[in-house]
């Protein structure tokens, strides 16, 4: 599991924060699959996940835009493409059979994506006014 580290640091204080918040999500989102949490609670658990990633990405590209940050455009595509992946990891955990083996790897992609992302493109911050 991806912990918080240097290489995450956007430079702005409540941009961090929330990306702490969605590693801390994924963390235990990992840790009920592991413990054996049946389909519901894990879907259950996504759902929240998936609430909080729309309203840090609202924060986060009204962040970016209020700083003039370059990556702007880049970061919004990019949040609507993992959006549209936890709907359909969703739909799957809803309507069809879970396997143990699926649920991990959404959990395991889900950390992908979102420390990639953060030092692709949520740290051009870095380069941007507070």
């Amino acid at each position: 599991m991806t912990t918080w580290n240097e290489s995450l640091v956007t430079g702005h204080p409540d941009v961090d924060a929330e990306h702490r918040e969605l590693l801390h999500q994924l963390s235990g989102l990992k840790e009920a699959v592991q413990a054996g949490a049946g389909r519901e609670q894990i879907v259950e658990l996504i759902k929240i996940l998936q609430k909080y990633a729309h309203f840090h990405f609202a924060r986060e590209e009204a962040h970016m835009v209020k700083v003039n940050c370059p990556a702007h455009g880049a970061n919004c595509k990019a949040h609507r493409e993992f959006s549209e992946k936890l709907d359909g990891w969703l739909e799957l955990l809803t309507y069809r059979g879970t396997p143990v083996s699926l649920m991990l790897d959404v959990q395991r992609e889900s950390v992908e994506w979102i420390t990639s992302h953060i030092t692709r493109i949520d740290c051009c911050l870095r380069d941007c006014a507070q």
